[in-house]
């Protein structure tokens, strides 16, 4: 198997757990490798990850290392060397991943897809599901995938997914009034738009600021392969 090591530079662990880890793999057999990978570790957390395919650096199955307060990560960094010869030989599950588009660039997310005021003031939300409309304001929107209902959507109010399901969460941010209820929905094409300037994030990073009356189209795109064990249900 040709594995990819990522670690987050920012974290002195990961530099540790990164250098033991290349040294463990290779004595069992495993090649370590630059691209072409059949498997991605991700050394330093849930955010290690999310950045890791922010930047397209992905690719075959993906692992990850964290701390005691990871979700997405498999493996933590005090229990790796127990676990990860059964782990890099159990089965994956396929996690739904998210495509926003503004304009002509398009970002892949794991976790979710969020419009947010960039000051105190609230922000009127016009949101498309397929042939639906709605209207609403307040401080924001948060669009996430089944892994990222457990994050940022769970705890503006949304609803918990199992990892594996396909369904998309749609959660208002401190909705004025509460006007507008979080909504699950399985397909079709979801558009975002705001009446004043507004901030794109995207799985925890900041995109840029949108125009006012600019429109972010959200859709699903492709699955991502994770070792079991990913997840609060995992």
């Amino acid at each position: 198997m040709r594995i990819k090591l990522i670690h987050n530079p920012t974290k002195e662990w990961t530099f540790r757990v990164r250098k033991e880890l290349r040294n463990h793999l290779i004595a069992a057999g495993y090649k370590i490798v630059n691209k072409n990978a059949d498997t991605t570790i991700c050394i330093g957390g849930d955010g290690t990850i999310l950045y890791a395919n922010y930047k397209g650096w992905l690719e075959g199955n993906v692992l990850g290392i964290g701390s005691e307060k990871s979700f997405i990560c498999q493996l933590r960094r005090d229990d790796w060397r127990e676990r990860i010869e059964e782990k890099l030989s159990e089965g994956v599950i396929k996690i739904q991943m998210l495509e926003a588009k503004i304009r002509e660039k398009c970002i892949r997310a794991i976790n979710d897809v969020v419009v947010h005021t960039t000051d105190y003031r609230v922000v009127e939300i016009s949101l498309d599901v397929g042939r639906v409309s709605y209207r609403f304001r307040g401080d924001g929107i948060i669009v996430s995938s089944a892994i990222g209902s457990s994050s940022y959507a769970y705890s503006a109010g949304g609803k918990k997914l199992t990892p594996e399901d396909k369904r998309i969460v749609i959660v208002p941010i401190a909705p004025y009034r509460r006007m507008f209820a979080p909504k699950i929905v399985r397909d079709g094409e979801i558009r975002i738009r705001c009446d004043r300037k507004a901030a794109l994030i995207i799985d925890g990073i900041f995109i840029r600021n949108l125009k006012p009356r600019e429109t972010v189209r959200i859709k699903k795109n492709g699955l991502l392969k994770f070792y079991k064990g990913v997840g609060f249900f995992g």
